[in-house]
């Protein structure tokens, strides 16, 4: 999951700089009969075969995930067996294909070949109503094997990093022993994303100067209510400020009925899909944004985890809206406002008490680049990590 390979990826890179070798294995997201092998900011990067492209949902598809699954478990034992690792730290090991080496190792260490320090991470709710609720058809079929994989294997690991305090409450439901949980939340990218000026933002990409501007990152195209509640919400912003606009970044598929509900509230010029973007715009449409947008749906998988994105909005420097999810709240209220569950005239009253003083904006804006950077950096969360691996 793209999710997992940034969170990943960044705390490999500070591991980096802190003096250590890492080698991140994951799935090439293309097609291709090739392991590759390259190097990104230090970080020696195993890219594995894979017969699906990452967005295939069809049954031919799902056959050939399956093969790619089959294929890469093996290929991570034989990696496993070939490197000399000191610790193994396997993320999303609910799947066979990242629990492989995990397992593998433990069995190693039964037959005393090799001592090696074993972690896993544990970074969304699939199972037992989380994520795979929200799919339908065949992929509703491997809901038991995903539910057990994800509750069992971590018990394998010597320690379970995981990324909110809601997870790590489920793990000790689960019977996992406290001191073996470790909490490493998602971080901020505070190097890359930076504070930029909003004017020369808006220039860049051609956005009026004087309108007030809304972002949502969209990361996903399954959450139909959350866009239909942002709708609703800004609707009530153009009714203050006819010129707002509600900018949609990122890849999601618009349905002819979203477009006919955008057309009933009379927003066809107040919202604007940007669609996905490369790096570089990316940072300036956070830099244009006045408040940037979280919703989320009141369900078990969205209560446990909190989105990359959130760090972004963090490190630019803008005030998040966002809906009152426990692990949101904690981090947003410190830097915006949160608004009940499924509540759009809420979220719109919020939204238009940030809109209406710019001061409160510059001071929440303020306040989420110190947070980012005093809390949730990613070289912060790494030498934690560090910390852990060295004394455990």
């Amino acid at each position: 999951m793209s999710g997992t390979y940034f969170r990943a990826f960044f705390l490999a890179k500070y591991l980096v700089k802190e003096g250590h070798k890492v080698l991140l294995v994951l799935r090439s997201r293309e097609p291709s009969l090739k392991t590759i092998r390259k190097s990104s900011d230090g970080v020696n990067v195993f890219l594995l075969p894979s017969l699906v492209t990452h967005e295939t949902s069809s049954l031919v598809g799902s056959s050939s995930r399956v093969a790619t699954v089959f294929m890469n478990t093996i290929q991570n034992c034989l990696l496993e067996i070939a490197q000399d690792f000191d610790v193994i730290h396997s993320f999303d090991v609910m799947w066979p294909q990242n629990a492989a080496p995990l397992l593998f190792s433990n069995l190693e260490r039964l037959l005393r070949i090799r001592h090696i320090k074993i972690y896993a991470d544990w970074d969304d709710w699939w199972g037992r109503g989380g994520m795979i609720s929200l799919y339908k058809g065949l992929y509703r079929l491997i809901a038991l094997p995903i539910s057990f994989m994800e509750e069992k294997f971590p018990r394998c690991a010597d320690y379970v990093t995981v990324t909110t305090e809601t997870l790590k409450c489920r793990a000790l439901q689960l019977g996992f022993k406290p001191e073996k949980l470790l909490i490493i939340p998602n971080g901020a990218n505070v190097k890359d994303i930076k504070p930029l000026d909003r004017n020369s933002s808006r220039k860049e990409l051609n956005l009026p100067l004087e309108n007030k501007i809304c972002t949502q990152i969209w990361s996903s195209s399954r959450d139909p209510r959350s866009f239909k509640l942002l709708l609703q919400a800004h609707s009530k912003v153009t009714k203050v400020f006819p010129e707002a606009l509600l900018l949609f970044v990122g890849r999601m598929k618009v349905s002819e009925a979203q477009i006919g509900f955008i057309k009933s509230l009379n927003l066809s010029r107040n919202v604007i899909f940007a669609g996905w973007q490369p790096y570089p715009k990316y940072l300036l449409y956070l830099g244009a944004s006045d408040v940037l947008l979280l919703p989320m749906q009141d369900t078990i998988y969205d209560r446990a985890r909190c989105p990359l994105r959130l760090g972004d909005y963090l490190a630019a420097g803008r005030p998040t809206m966002a809906t009152a999810l426990p692990e949101i709240e904690k981090i947003v209220s410190q830097c915006g406002l949160v608004a009940a569950p499924n509540d759009a005239k809420d979220f719109g009253e919020k939204l238009l008490k940030i809109l209406r003083d710019s001061d409160l904006r510059d001071e929440m804006g303020k306040r989420a680049r110190e947070l980012a950077e005093r809390k949730y950096s990613w070289q912060i969360l790494a030498q934690k990590l560090e910390h852990i691996y060295a004394h455990n």
